[in-house]
Formats: C-alpha cells, sequence, structure tokens
C-alpha cells in the first residue's frame, strides 16, 4: 500500500490520520477502515513500528545520545520512546546498543585467539 510507504518514509515527521487520508485521497474515516483491512494495523501501530525499526537502525549504526536517537525517529518525549522501545524489542535501547556492539566486536575476539 503506498500510503504505509509514505508512512515509513515520513515516520520522523509528526503523521495524523487527516494527513495520511489525504494523501490517499479518502475520508478519515474511510482510510481507517481501508488501511486496517488491508494492513492488518492501525496507521498508528505502522508509524510507531516503523520509528521503532528506524531507531534500532540508528542505534546500532551510531553513536548518538539515545534521547537525540528518539527525537530524530520522531518520538517527542524520550522517555516514551524508551518505555515503547523496551516493549517491543524487550530491552532497553541502552542494552540494544551494547548487546550490538558487543556483537559487532565478535568477530575482532576470534581473530585474536
Amino acid at each position: 500500500m503506498e500510503t504505509a510507504l509514505w508512512i515509513d518514509e515520513n515516520s520522523h515527521r509528526e503523521i495524523d490520520l487527516e494527513q495520511a487520508a489525504s494523501r490517499a485521497e479518502l475520508s478519515p474515516f474511510h482510510f481507517l477502515r481501508l488501511f486496517s483491512g488491508v494492513a492488518r494495523r492501525h496507521p498508528a501501530s505502522v508509524l510507531v513500528r516503523s520509528r521503532l525499526r528506524h531507531a534500532a537502525r540508528l542505534l546500532a549504526d551510531d553513536d548518538r545520545p539515545i534521547t537525540a536517537v528518539a527525537y530524530d525517529v520522531g518520538f517527542a518525549i524520550s522517555s516514551n520512546f524508551v518505555r515503547t522501545f523496551h516493549r517491543a524489542a524487550g530491552v532497553s535501547p541502552r542494552k540494544f546498543r551494547a548487546a550490538h556492539e558487543e556483537a559487532a566486536r565478535f568477530p575482532e575476539r576470534l581473530a585474536l585467539h
């Protein structure tokens, strides 16, 4: 669905139901019904999942502070980001980053032994 791709591309911005519906040239009511039927998720859920995917990439590949990552992917409140990320990933953003850094060092450790 084209609108789901648009949501993913713009997930770092503030997106509301009216904007997404307008993009799809539908009323908010019909957009919500159609989107939920096709995507099997509420548009807000798709938006949050997209933000979390982008955040995971940034946490793994970038050393910016976690608060900066939260703001960059579209979360206005960093504590909300931490709570949402933990709920989705099963670990805090800090532990996620640490685990990724440890995994990245694993090949080096093999070469030394």
